[in-house]
């Protein structure tokens, strides 16, 4: 279970990282104000969204702007004009008037008639200044009015920027009674006459009841607000948004009489001023400009409306979540925001998740409004994205370390490789230069001439042993075409020159003067390397000129028109190898003389065999070159029956056998292999002192394999010259077929001749 849970915690290390670290941040930044005042921009944007709503019909404005001014001639209207405009509009009984203009003094004329029209009129409410202005001072309420507890505040509150968010229901003057607001107050009288009264829900007078309604006190830091001065009793504004405002009559229509028949009846009436000239503006949410902003009236009877809908219909109120709440809310869309980040591919994708979290965050905060809840916007947008960009971050942070690790793996990998590459390279260097070593040294003791010439019949190459015939030094060997010119006459350098770029393989008979002016009988052979070289392989064939030579060489050109060296090759294999099973059987017999004549009879018989098979060999070799013993069968047979011929001149145990299903080869191949298993069988009755000795004919799918093996006493391999006559031929032969011949031999351990040639 443990090691489940530190699988899931480090699974969600980014999350559980980021989460933590942004949230506190953001709280703490919260908690200074100083995204208080982009919350309260927040939430303008959110009430200029609202949907417009139907005038309210309870609420008429009387107003006096600049054309009453000027048809008043004065301001401050005097008594008399404001006692016939509250006398006119009291004849169509309003529910309630409420005067939005200050009466603290006197102005002449009519005063006694508006302090009787002050006395006569019980629902006239009338205002005074509460909170004192900037020069310390307040504005006193007319004092028929305060007798008569007919008066109310007209104080507004303003946050920083000058905006009207929150609205006060009551406050303390400075004697410390408490009193209603204009709007309140309008509202309360209003609903009194709808039976609705305020009743307390908490003995601390903190929330009360309003018929549908119920209202909480505005706390320091509820909503967007952080320390904000909760004096008196505040609530948020919820002003309702109307299209064309409030109805409205200008106090010269009234005073003219033309104001429409039951206007005011039952109704909330306000007077108050619209001028410009009286800078009575404010801003409130819905504001976006100067000419837009509402006059103080127009703002006691938002509140008004505000209180109205809430207690008759039950319009919501704006409220805030606790403080818990809240930052879970911003708990939440960090842990979104980060599990975002943590689990996006891309920056790409971590982007459009923000976009699209962002979007639902808004949509979600804007209809929670709509329902009466203001809640915070900037502090969980910005933990939405501050936790994508940072679990995003840490991610990619992590996927880089990874990279890091993985490419700095992969360097020390490739560095290793590279070390062991260069080891191998110069391995191979070394490998490559006693190979080089090797070759130049076989070259050099090969007893042929060996020449490597171009086109031109510029000879870049020639080897010691035509140096030795010549004459000729190292030094001298450097300018091989001086040596040239020395060499031959003008006429049969053309001809040896002809020969060499011919390369027909054909052999052509050379004397050559030598250093000290004597002359080599030489013949020479030229074939093709590559695209631009040629091979020239050449022998000394002065001592060789002899009877049985021209025979050979008569007898080689007309029958198979090979190389002369060939028919010599053939000779060897074929006669000396029956001689030397003649010589076997003839020291086997004379052992037996005098001892076991039916023995000696047997050796006789197959001696008598021996040479008519050799004769008959000899015979075949000048007619035709191919041993008569695949001309009886196939190369197993023939091998089988050279096994069987050797049995009986020796106590060694000799077996033939075949692996595989066996497969015709080409002639020269089965020639060839027939030729090398029996030099190497011979070789191992003559010098390996076996007691067993095995021949193997393997056919693959690919290729075929010769093998000849035997428990004798073995040789060092580096220790024997190849200018031994039967491994030299066994080489030879195995190069003329295109294989690749293998001796696998050690002192006591046995030798093992294995010749390997392709199938094709």
């Amino acid at each position: 279970m443990w090691a489940k849970l530190k699988r899931q915690i480090w699974r969600w290390r980014g999350v559980l990282i980021t989460v933590p670290s942004i949230t506190g941040g953001l709280l703490i930044l919260g908690l200074t104000g100083a995204l208080q005042f982009m919350e309260l921009v927040a939430l303008d944007q959110m009430f200029r969204l609202r949907p417009f709503e139907p005038p309210d019909p309870r609420i008429v404005l009387v107003t006096v702007d600049e054309s009453d001014i000027k048809q008043l001639r004065q301001w401050p209207m005097s008594d008399a004009v404001l006692s016939r405009l509250i006398s006119l509009l009291k004849q169509q009984q309003p529910r309630v008037i409420g005067l939005d203009i200050f009466r603290d003094l006197p102005v002449e004329p009519g005063h006694q008639e508006l302090v009787n029209v002050f006395k006569s009129t019980p629902n006239l409410i009338g205002i005074e200044k509460v909170i004192k202005t900037a020069q310390g001072e307040v504005i006193q309420p007319s004092p028929i009015l305060k007798q008569r507890g007919q008066v109310s505040a007209s104080d507004l509150l303003l946050d920083a920027d000058g905006r009207i968010r929150r609205s006060l229901l009551y406050l303390r003057t400075q004697d410390n009674q408490s009193i209603l607001t204009l709007g309140t107050k309008l509202a309360f009288a209003y609903l009194e006459g709808e039976g609705i009264t305020r009743q307390p829900v908490n003995s601390n007078q903190n929330q009360f009841r309003l018929g549908r309604a119920v209202f909480t006190s505005l706390q320091p830091n509820d909503g967007g607000y952080i320390g904000v001065d909760n004096g008196g009793y505040q609530i948020l504004s919820n002003f309702p948004r109307f299209r064309n405002g409030f109805r409205t009559i200008s106090i010269t229509d009234v005073l003219k009489g033309r104001m429409p028949r039951h206007f005011v009846r039952d109704r909330i009436v306000i007077i108050g001023l619209i001028a410009e000239s009286v800078e009575d503006r404010f801003f409130t949410s819905y504001t976006t400009n100067s000419i837009a902003a509402p006059a103080g009236v127009q703002v006691h009877a938002l509140l008004t409306s505000q209180l109205l809908s809430a207690a008759e219909y039950g319009r919501p109120l704006l409220h805030v979540w606790s403080e818990p709440l809240e930052w879970l809310w911003i708990i939440l869309w960090s842990i979104i925001g980060s599990v975002i980040g943590w689990t996006s591919v891309s920056p790409q994708r971590t982007a459009s998740g923000v976009i699209f979290f962002g979007i639902a965050l808004l949509i979600s905060a804007y209809v929670l409004f709509l329902a009466g809840w203001w809640l915070v916007i900037i502090l969980p947008l910005l933990a939405l994205v501050g936790s994508a960009i940072t679990s995003n971050g840490y991610l990619m942070w992590e996927n880089l370390k990874e990279y890091a690790r993985t490419l700095e793996q992969k360097v020390e990998e490739r560095t290793l490789r590279l070390k062991q590459e260069i080891v191998e390279r110069k391995q191979a260097q070394e490998t490559l230069s006693q190979q080089k070593q090797l070759l130049q040294t076989i070259v050099d003791n090969i007893p042929v001439m060996i020449t490597l010439h171009d086109r031109q019949g510029r000879v870049e190459f020639v080897n010691r042993q035509l140096g030795q015939i010549l004459g000729w030094s190292t030094t001298d060997l450097n300018n091989i075409d001086l040596i040239a010119e020395s060499c031959f006459d003008k006429e049969q350098r053309q001809q040896v020159l002809d020969h060499m770029l011919a390369a027909t393989g054909t052999w052509l008979d050379v004397k050559i003067r030598t250093k000290d002016d004597n002359f080599v009988n030489t013949s020479w052979a030229n074939v093709q390397f590559c695209d631009r070289l040629f091979v020239g392989i050449g022998q000394d064939i002065t001592e060789r000129l002899d009877a049985a030579l021209r025979e050979r060489k008569l007898a080689e050109q007309s029958s198979i028109l090979e190389e002369r060296n060939r028919m010599a090759r053939e000779i060897h294999d074929t006669l000396a190898q029956a001689f030397t099973g003649i010589l076997l059987h003839v020291g086997a017999a004379s052992e037996l003389i005098g001892k076991n004549p039916d023995a000696v009879q047997v050796h006789m018989e197959t001696v008598d065999e021996l040479a008519r098979t050799g004769l008959a060999e000899a015979r075949r070799s000048v007619a035709a070159l191919r041993p008569q013993l695949l001309e009886e069968g196939n190369l197993y047979n023939a091998l089988n029956r050279l096994t069987s011929q050797m049995k009986s001149s020796t106590d060694i145990h000799l077996h033939c056998e075949v692996i595989g299903t066996a497969y015709p080869l080409s002639p020269n191949v089965e020639n060839n292999l027939l030729r090398i298993g029996q030099e190497a069988l011979t070789n191992a009755i003559k010098y390996a002192q076996a007691h067993e000795i095995c021949i193997e004919l393997v056919y693959e799918h690919k290729q075929c394999l010769l093998r000849v093996k035997d428990d004798g006493q073995g040789f060092e391999i580096d220790n024997i010259s190849f200018r031994g006559f039967g491994l030299l031929g066994m080489s030879e032969r195995t190069e003329r077929i295109g294989g690749e011949l293998i001796i696998n031999t050690q002192p006591t351990q046995g030798t093992e001749v294995v010749v390997i040639v392709n199938r094709e």
